[in-house]
């Protein structure tokens, strides 16, 4: 009887190391197929750069860490994002949902003499296929700092984003900032809305969104505004306000 329950003991220990080892393999595979992706895709743009590329989560998750990573103006090469590191996870059997995740993100535009310095505190992205092969995104973001020529012109808390793909390259944006302090208002702390639709074709952008900005003491609504995306262009009342090529120009 005890030599039964050693053999048994001894069994169930072997498939477990063969479970561990046939798993090791796959995740190593895996994460390789993974990696030289992202590799392949990020080489195919002469104005995204990165400096390495490297693999951990083991075993939970497949997690290719992109260290370095900047994108360029393609107009003068000047740098308009930068992060230290980005995250880049899915999960060993499922590869119809990725996650990028950043600590922080910088991203700088200049515009008609403005230039802007834009913060991203804490970003987590997931991007997700449905059945229909339909892109679906979801973005969170802790913390957003902008500022205008080193003026500070909004602090931004707890940004939710979501965008589906409704058809090919059209995407239905609904999105909200919880908390933000505008120092252009004389009531300083609002919460704001866009939702609309968006069609982004290679590099050009188009689309209508409609922005809504309520104060958060009193929950009333300051403003209501209707805003046209017409290629890569920002129209309010007839008026370009912002120029969107140089944000847009490495894709």
């Amino acid at each position: 009887m005890n030599l039964d329950k050693i053999f048994n003991f001894r069994l169930i220990i072997s498939l477990i190391l063969i479970i561990l080892i046939f798993y090791s393999g796959y995740w190593i595979v895996v994460s390789n197929i993974l990696k030289k992706t992202i590799s392949d895709e990020l080489n195919k743009n002469d104005f995204i750069n990165y400096n390495d590329l490297s693999i951990s989560g083991f075993p939970t998750q497949i997690q290719v860490n992109v260290h370095e990573f900047k994108i360029l103006d393609s107009i003068n090469t000047n740098e308009i994002l930068g992060s230290e590191l980005i995250k880049i996870s899915m999960h060993p059997f499922d590869t119809s949902k990725i996650a990028l995740k950043s600590d922080i993100i910088n991203i700088l535009i200049s515009n008609d003499g403005l230039t802007f310095n834009i913060a991203l505190d804490k970003t987590l992205s997931l991007i997700s296929i449905d059945n229909s092969d339909h892109h679906n995104i979801n973005l969170a973001i802790d913390d957003i700092t902008i500022l205008g020529n080193e003026i500070n012109i909004a602090s931004l808390k707890q940004i939710q984003i979501k965008l589906d793909e409704t058809s090919f390259h059209n995407f239905k944006i609904n999105s909200k900032i919880n908390y933000a302090r505008l120092e252009t208002l004389d009531t300083q702390n609002v919460s704001v809305k866009i939702d609309g639709n968006l069609e982004l074709n290679k590099n050009t952008l188009d689309g209508i969104l409609n922005i809504s900005v309520k104060e958060l003491k009193m929950n009333e609504e300051i403003f209501n505004i209707p805003l046209t995306i017409r290629r890569n262009q920002v129209i309010f009342l007839f008026m370009n306000i912002f120029d969107l090529n140089k944000i847009l120009s490495f894709l």
